[in-house]
């Protein structure tokens, strides 16, 4: 399975809800970074697993995803950057808001090995 192909099966189940199936297309040592302004919600960069699985599981407990759907994609052998149109709803207000990430991975023996994803914090908090 090619680069793209990894992230595009990690998107799927993510799209599913299925955040553990998602991760199982990650590198036990897998390093992400949300990129943002300083103390944005969520920003810290982590790495492992069990950290990224803690962290997608905060997102999933603070919104509910209505839709969660890659637009583009480009590549260049592991190297995939993908922009994601996501429709979210904040749990404790109700609030929604459509969001596009920028998503950059890397992807190595078939696994991801890097994350680094940019996303609009004013707009995220203003939901907060």
């Amino acid at each position: 399975m090619g680069g793209v192909d990894v992230v595009k099966s990690l998107y799927d189940a993510y799209a599913k809800r299925d955040i553990k199936g998602a991760l199982d297309h990650c590198a036990d040592d897998v390093v992400f970074r949300w990129v943002a302004e300083p103390g944005a919600p969520y920003i810290r960069a982590g790495s492992g697993k069990e950290e990224f699985l803690a962290r997608l599981m905060s997102l999933d407990n603070d919104f509910e995803y209505r839709s969660f759907r890659p637009v583009d994609f480009i590549h260049s052998g592991d190297r995939i950057a993908a922009q994601v149109e996501i429709h979210l709803t904040r749990r404790t207000n109700g609030q929604e808001l459509v969001m596009r990430t920028a998503d950059f991975w890397t992807v190595r023996d078939g696994k991801v090995v890097e994350m680094v994803e940019y996303y609009d914090t004013a707009l995220a908090a203003s939901v907060l």
